[in-house]
């Protein structure tokens, strides 16, 4: 087999064993995002952040929260929920 098989092959099982993700916050806030991802893992919900802000001007982007798709429901009703 080649590199460039087992380069894809890797690819390839990785793409298919992990999960698939799905963003349910994002913000240009540190903060508010920091809150939100607290609650989500205070439920038990695995998170993911990523910054997607310009690290020049920090004016440009957002803070992303994913969680894994099957979760993304009850993630949102989590943040949805004011009472928390």
């Amino acid at each position: 087999m080649s590199r460039i098989q087992r380069i894809w092959n890797n690819w390839m099982t990785k793409l298919v064993k992990e999960p698939k993700w799905s963003t349910v916050f994002q913000s240009t806030d540190e903060l508010m995002v920091s809150i939100q991802k607290l609650k989500l893992e205070e439920a038990e919900i695995p998170v993911i952040q990523f910054d997607q802000k310009d690290s020049s001007y920090n004016a440009f982007g957002h803070i992303y929260i994913q969680v894994p798709t099957e979760l993304a429901d009850r993630a949102k009703e989590i943040l949805n929920d004011n009472n928390e």
